[in-house]
């Protein structure tokens, strides 16, 4: 009969934000349809500027559609259409994107004009080299554990029979967009009251605690002799 000691080792691995992910919607709504569209098209056109010329990459936006139809609460039939853009930024630098998004504020000023912006879940990473050490204390772990039980009992390790990845508990950070249900709304309608420029304090990037576990089967002898335990 094989005689093994069974246990599951782990680590943890830290992960920080290397990409904040942000989803603006805007949206314009006007009595006639063709006003709408036209309005919403300009509008989307006035914000792009203003991210670009706000620090925002021409390459840390893509395109997120548009979407057109009649508030639910107009009365049927009555003239009235909202039609809204989305624009999607992905930008490694928090303070810039904030600042950005604060830009744009006055070009919202118009009651018919909405911006909502919800914070997607951020991209997180970390070096090959922490992954690699990571794994490594977690399998050094299981040995560890195992050394115990094995003195604890008077048997000693042999050899490693078998080797199980149990996968990643992946941590959430409490960023917004990490979990589902999170997100930022700003709303339109509101300018920044002034000339002055927000000033935001930097603090460190947000992180995640990942678990690394494995299940490690170590064959065991006797202490005094090379003979399996039994």
């Amino acid at each position: 009969m094989d005689s093994y000691i069974e246990v599951i080792g782990q680590s943890s691995l830290v992960e920080q934000v290397t990409t904040y992910r942000a989803d603006l919607s805007l949206s314009v709504r006007a009595a006639h349809a063709d006003t709408a569209i036209s309005e919403a098209g300009a509008l989307r056109d006035d914000c792009i500027r203003v991210l670009k010329s706000s620090g925002i990459d021409p390459d840390e936006m893509s395109e997120g559609g548009n979407a057109i139809w009649q508030p639910w609460f107009w009365k049927k039939g009555k003239p009235g259409q909202e039609r809204a853009f989305k624009i999607l930024i992905a930008c490694s630098d928090a303070k810039r994107l904030y600042t950005a998004l604060d830009a744009l504020q006055p070009i919202f000023e118009h009651q018919r004009y909405t911006l909502s912006v919800s914070m997607l879940k951020p991209q997180f990473e970390a070096s090959d080299a922490e992954r690699a050490a990571a794994h490594a204390a977690a399998l050094a772990d299981a040995r560890g554990k195992a050394q115990l039980i094995a003195s604890e009992s008077g048997v000693r390790l042999s050899f490693v029979w078998q080797v199980e990845e149990l996968g990643i508990a992946v941590g959430r950070s409490g960023a917004y967009g990490n979990e589902d249900w999170g997100y930022a709304m700003r709303g339109g309608g509101t300018g920044s009251g002034g000339d002055e420029e927000a000033v935001y304090v930097e603090l460190e990037s947000a992180k995640r605690i990942n678990t690394i576990r494995y299940r490690v089967r170590f064959g065991i002898v006797a202490a005094e002799t090379d003979k399996p335990a039994v």
